[in-house]
């Protein structure tokens, strides 16, 4: 599995998602938000991001390993661990980069049922993304902003995330199956580093990322297929070390760098009803429990949350 982006001229047409000014969303190519908005029973998709997922659920299956709705649904109930989690050491202020396309549970739909005073930013670089998110998030103590998390000054920088967090403050700082889509030579490890800079002590940084521990054929395989495909990001699973080494100066709470259903599952009440005037919204559709809590993930990913 290569680490390194591809020269233009490696593929077959010599084209890369977004490179072209007519398609400026990218409906050519498929979307990596797209699918995980399809994986999740979303309608904010288009053919090809349905074509795609597709043919990548029918190679894992083959595989014998987890689909990607599978890994999908099980990563929305991992967000509600580990924001709760985090709400019950006192953190009332999260950074959500490269959120995704708002479904199911979303970070402030999570935080704002228990403490509604949270402060939630999320920041995607793609323009739909960014645009659904404003107008589905909207609302008091949300803001979000389309930048890109390759550029940590310019989001740490922007006047609406200075406005709403204050970084002399614990944040609550989330990478939820996002790191994988970069590069080595984007120095992921750096990047989160920039963002651990700007934290006061007491702030918690939460990573989700594809593993090449349990299934290396499948993740090669899976990774080939994005290149093949020309999805807008690849797929590019780490081992546990590198994975380890994204915490930098963070501690991992316990118990560590873990598969999902294997992070504080005792956490997990995804029925919870909406604390705030005693309504009966719920956080989340499914229950955890109508889920495997063995196998489901082991094979994609690894996850944690670390202490300043």
């Amino acid at each position: 599995m290569s680490a390194r982006p591809p020269a233009s001229s490696e593929s077959n047409s010599g084209e890369t998602p977004g490179a072209d000014p007519d398609d400026p969303i990218g409906m050519r190519f498929p979307n990596l938000a797209r699918i995980w908005n399809y994986q999740l029973g979303g309608k904010d998709n288009f053919e090809i991001d349905r074509k795609a997922s597709d043919a990548a659920n029918g190679l894992v299956a083959n595989l014998g390993v987890p689909t990607g709705a599978a890994i999908a649904l099980e990563g929305r109930h991992l967000l509600q661990r580990m924001v709760d989690y985090m709400l019950g050491q006192g953190v009332r202020q999260f950074l959500d980069l490269g959120s995704g396309l708002p479904n199911m549970a979303s970070t402030h739909q999570i935080a704002h049922r228990a403490a509604p005073e949270t402060r939630v930013v999320y920041v995607d670089s793609d323009p739909m993304v960014s645009a659904h998110t404003a107008a589905l998030a909207a609302g008091r103590n949300v803001v979000t902003v389309q930048g890109d998390l390759r550029e940590p000054g310019q989001v740490l920088g922007d006047e609406r995330v200075r406005d709403l967090l204050d970084f002399g403050q614990p944040v609550g700082i989330i990478f939820m199956n996002v790191l994988h889509c970069l590069w080595n030579e984007e120095d992921p490890w750096g990047l989160v580093r920039r963002f651990e800079d700007a934290t006061a002590p007491g702030s918690y940084l939460a990573i989700s990322h594809m593993t090449t521990e349990a299934h290396p054929e499948a993740a090669e395989k899976v990774f080939q297929m994005t290149q093949d495909l020309h999805w807008d990001a690849p797929l590019l699973s780490r081992d546990r070390a590198d994975i380890a080494r994204l915490f930098g100066g963070f501690t991992l709470v316990e118990p560590g760098l873990v598969p999902p259903a294997q992070w504080r599952p005792d956490l997990d009440n995804p029925l919870r009803e909406n604390e705030i005037g005693g309504g009966e919204e719920t956080v989340l559709e499914t229950s955890f429990a109508e889920l495997p809590d063995d196998e489901l993930g082991v094979g994609w990913h690894l996850c944690g949350i670390g202490v300043r």
